[in-house]
C-alpha cells in the first residue's frame, strides 16, 4: 500500500507540468476564438437589432482576449518554475537511467520509445526504470515534504 501512495504522489507531482500546459492551451484557444469574433466577417447581420453599439461588444471581447493572454503568460511563467523545480527534484535520484526516463517522459513530453532509445535499453526496461524512478521520487518527496 505504501508503494501505491508513493507512486501516486510522484506521478501527480510530475504531472503538474502537463496540467499547466493544458491550462495554457485552453486559454490560448479561448483567446484565438474570441479574436476571431473581432474580425469584420464575424459580425452577424441576421440577428435582431439591439439597442447597443457594436463598439461596446468589441471592447468587451478585446478586454476578454487581453485577460486570457495575461492568464496564459502567467501560466507559462508558472510552468517554467515547475520545470525547474521538478527537474531539480528528479536530479536527486541516484540512478541515471531513472533520471533520464522521468525527464524525457514527464518534462520533455517525449514517448517512452524515445526514453528507451536515450538510455539504450528496451522499451520494457524503460518502463521498469520509470516505475522505479517514480517509487524513488515518491520516497524523496515524502522525506523532503516537497509534493503539494
Amino acid at each position: 500500500m505504501r508503494h501505491v501512495e508513493e507512486l501516486n504522489e510522484a506521478y501527480n507531482y510530475l504531472m503538474q507540468i502537463r496540467k499547466a500546459e493544458s491550462q495554457i492551451k485552453r486559454l490560448e484557444m479561448k483567446a484565438r476564438e474570441l479574436r476571431s469574433c473581432l474580425l469584420p466577417g464575424a459580425i452577424r447581420y441576421d440577428k435582431d437589432r439591439v439597442q447597443s453599439t457594436p463598439e461596446d461588444k468589441l471592447l468587451e471581447i478585446m478586454a476578454e482576449v487581453d485577460e486570457c493572454e495575461r492568464k496564459a503568460e502567467a501560466k507559462r511563467v508558472e510552468k517554467a518554475r515547475l520545470v525547474e523545480e521538478i527537474t531539480g527534484t528528479i536530479e536527486m535520484l541516484e540512478d541515471e537511467n531513472e533520471k533520464t526516463v522521468l525527464t524525457t517522459f514527464f518534462v520533455a513530453r517525449e514517448s517512452m520509445n524515445q526514453a528507451a532509445e536515450y538510455i539504450s535499453y528496451s522499451i520494457r526496461r524503460a518502463y521498469y526504470f520509470r516505475k522505479q524512478g517514480l517509487l524513488h521520487l515518491g520516497e524523496i518527496l515524502k522525506s523532503a515534504n516537497i509534493a503539494k
